[in-house]
């Protein structure tokens, strides 16, 4: 009898070692839900939206409608039990060719008029950086509320000289994050957009890129291909938790280089508008769209395995179109 006490004494505490446990893993996601015309879309709940990442769905806990101040004000509910934004981060970055192809830089010349009143109507706590890339990677200027310094930069984007270091800021800031060296050594524009992405990584919220630019991607035998630094740098957005709203400044009905603007713009949740016709449509539809978005708090499926996984997000409503990133990197 002694013996059998003694084996359980023994063994009921290794059992209990051996318990199941399952960890759960939340995950945070952007979207955008517009009418036709950009106008979001703010009263949609849990139950509205479909979502599956790597085919597996995905339990929506919960659901926010966050809107874009247009005053300044310390984040608040607002009467409709949605959530007003103390400030935005917007990252421009701007395409200048450096071989001076005309149709790029007329269109260039031509589309920063209206970039000029985007930004003039911007709210007056949104923050702007400004990047630019020509024949590497340039940093004309760190976030900033001062909407004539941004002006001054876009600018200055139509030149390729070399700009100085850009004056510090406080915190949200990029240049701790950037390395001078590793920018003028990024030969193409997806290595840019890497760097810009790493450097995002380091600051916490949602951010919108607003690419200015003639195209992403190479032409070989009849189809454009996404490069390797390109993948990269959509994982590095995507982790930034900043989408990519590409409006096209080539002065031309057609090129071949805006499919790879498409594709990043689709791929992080943004999306595509050309503007040698009548952009000022382009802008009044992107400035409809920033007007707010939703953020989702996710249950992972348990089963997933670490890596890159498609994320579809569907909402159970007719004429709406969804903008949300279309990957989502595991790494648990």
């Amino acid at each position: 009898m002694r013996r059998l006490a003694l084996l359980l004494a023994i063994a009921l505490p290794m059992s209990a070692q051996f318990r199941e446990s399952i960890t759960v893993v939340r995950v945070l996601v952007d979207v955008r839900v517009t009418d036709y015309s950009g106008n979001p879309i703010s009263d949609l709940t849990a139950t509205d939206f479909d979502v599956k990442i790597g085919g597996k769905r995905a339990e929506v806990e919960s659901v926010q409608f966050i809107r874009r101040a247009d005053v300044p004000s310390a984040p608040s509910p607002v009467a409709d039990g949605t959530s007003a934004l103390q400030g935005h981060l917007f990252v421009v970055f701007v395409q200048t060719d450096f071989a001076r192809h005309p149709a790029r830089v007329h269109g260039q010349m031509n589309f920063l008029r209206y970039a000029d009143r985007m930004i003039a109507a911007l709210a007056p706590e949104d923050r702007i950086a400004v990047f630019q890339f020509d024949s590497h990677l340039k940093f004309r200027l760190d976030f900033t509320s001062d909407k004539d310094a941004v002006r001054a930069a876009l600018r200055e984007t139509l030149r390729t000289n070399i700009p100085p270091p850009p004056p510090l800021v406080p915190n949200p800031a990029l240049a701790p994050f950037l390395d001078r060296e590793a920018m003028r050594r990024a030969a193409d524009s997806e290595r840019g957009l890497l760097l810009v992405g790493d450097a995002l990584r380091n600051i916490a919220g949602p951010k919108t890129m607003l690419l200015f630019g003639w195209g992403l991607g190479r032409w070989s035998r009849g189809v454009v291909w996404m490069t390797r630094d390109y993948e990269k740098a959509r994982r590095a957005l995507d982790a930034a938790r900043t989408s990519i709203f590409a409006l096209d400044t080539m002065h031309a009905d057609y090129h071949d280089l805006e499919l790879g603007l498409m594709t990043a713009a689709e791929d992080t949740g943004g999306f595509y508008a050309k503007t040698h016709v009548f952009p000022q449509i382009a802008v009044e539809r992107l400035q409809r769209t920033l007007a707010g978005h939703y953020e989702l708090e996710l249950r992972r499926p348990n089963d997933l395995e670490p890596g890159t996984h498609d994320l579809r997000i569907r909402v159970k409503r007719r004429g709406v179109t969804v903008l949300a990133p279309s990957s989502y990197m595991d790494r648990h």
